[in-house]
């Protein structure tokens, strides 16, 4: 069920890279959701030639506007087929903050799985557990994150898509932990409330890895649909 007062707009992304107005927001949404850089002290940016570059370089995009008609979140991603199943990587997901903790994001994810029903997999790289957690209401299936003995098949499927997904080529990996070592760690200024569980007396077997990850490194986050 969408939350009320929302809407999903779905794009090939490579058409949506040549509308400045969908490059813009994206952008702009990308800009206002992921703090500040806990090495530089500066605010992560993402100006609308890298978006463009990004959106050019995978398949699909969901946007989320308001009843006003604003974009307020977003998420893109790339279907990847593979000898183990047809994968979709979601290459980025952000909601403004004003608009979290409404059901958006996990809708917004739905939105482009459902897209895609045939896939197997769905998979990401994080730093944050609350995005791991939207992902894993998103869809059904066996979640495998942090330390969690992740079947070989699982590790062979990333094998072969990492020179596809972006987050994934060139990364340090570690398959023990399903850890992946990148320059993109974001902490939420002022606003802890984003990195807690919502249910703080159940949290998923996987949270205390994810919420307390080595600086510079991001967890995996992999679903078996088929388990």
């Amino acid at each position: 069920m969408e939350p009320p007062g929302y809407t999903f707009s779905h794009y090939p992304a490579s058409q949506a890279a040549h509308d400045l107005s969908i490059v813009s927001a994206v952008a702009s949404i990308f800009s206002n959701s992921f703090g500040t850089n806990s090495k530089t002290s500066k605010p992560y940016r993402l100006g609308p030639n890298k978006t463009r570059e990004r959106l050019q370089g995978t398949d699909d995009l969901v946007m989320a506007l308001d009843s006003a008609g604003g974009y307020v979140g977003y998420v893109y991603g790339r279907r990847i087929d593979t000898p183990q199943g047809m994968v979709v990587w979601i290459d980025s997901l952000a909601v403004l903050p004003a608009h979290r903790r409404k059901g958006l994001g996990t809708n917004i994810v739905r939105s482009l799985i459902e897209s895609h029903s045939v896939c197997r997999w769905v998979g990401c790289a994080t730093p944050n557990p609350v995005a791991a957690l939207v992902i894993t209401r998103a869809s059904d299936g066996a979640a495998y994150a942090g330390e969690c003995s992740p079947p070989s098949e699982l590790i062979e499927m990333i094998q072969n898509i990492r020179g596809q997904t972006p987050d994934l080529q060139g990364a340090d990996f570690n398959a023990a932990r399903l850890l992946v070592r990148t320059s993109f760690n974001p902490t939420i200024s002022g606003d802890r409330k984003d990195w807690s569980p919502p249910h703080p007396s159940e949290p998923p077997p996987w949270w205390s890895s994810l919420s307390n990850l080595p600086y510079e490194h991001e967890a995996l986050l992999i679903i078996d649909r088929q388990r």
